[in-house]
């Protein structure tokens, strides 16, 4: 186990949301900066000690998945994935099957994400649908609910 203690100053200080699996561990600080770190040879994550994700800067991170194989961020009107896929988990489409940096889940963009899941091979993403605009997008989906 690794206990990790942030004074004021440091990159992590302030932290709003931390999420850890097999897979790796997340962070996300007030200023909305995402770190990661673990080592996983699966999910592409080689990284002892938190290092930024600069790939999401200026993004609202809502919440943070980190699943066995891949992970999935839920945010702002978008959500993001990175990882190995074997079942399309990632949301990338069929012809992707990892990506080792974060990747927008085009499919679900302009939805507001809210939670999100990651399991060994599936996802799970929340989102509002409140407005006309979401309700669109989500009648355009393949929910596989029939």
């Amino acid at each position: 186990m690794r206990v990790l203690h942030f004074r004021p100053g440091d990159k992590l200080s302030g932290v709003k949301m931390a999420k850890c699996s097999f897979g790796g561990c997340f962070a996300v600080n007030n200023l909305g900066n995402v770190y990661c770190w673990g080592q996983n040879q699966i999910s592409k994550l080689e990284c002892p000690y938190p290092i930024p994700l600069e790939d999401l800067y200026g993004w609202n991170i809502n919440d943070i998945a980190p699943g066995k194989n891949h992970h999935v961020i839920a945010a702002e009107y978008s959500s993001i994935s990175m990882g190995k896929a074997t079942q399309g988990e990632l949301g990338l489409g069929a012809s992707t099957k990892s990506s080792s940096r974060p990747d927008k889940m085009q499919t679900v963009e302009g939805l507001k994400m809210i939670k999100c899941a990651a399991g060994a091979a599936h996802t799970l993403l929340l989102a509002d649908d409140d407005d006309e605009e979401a309700e669109k997008i989500l009648d355009q989906l393949d929910t596989n609910l029939d």
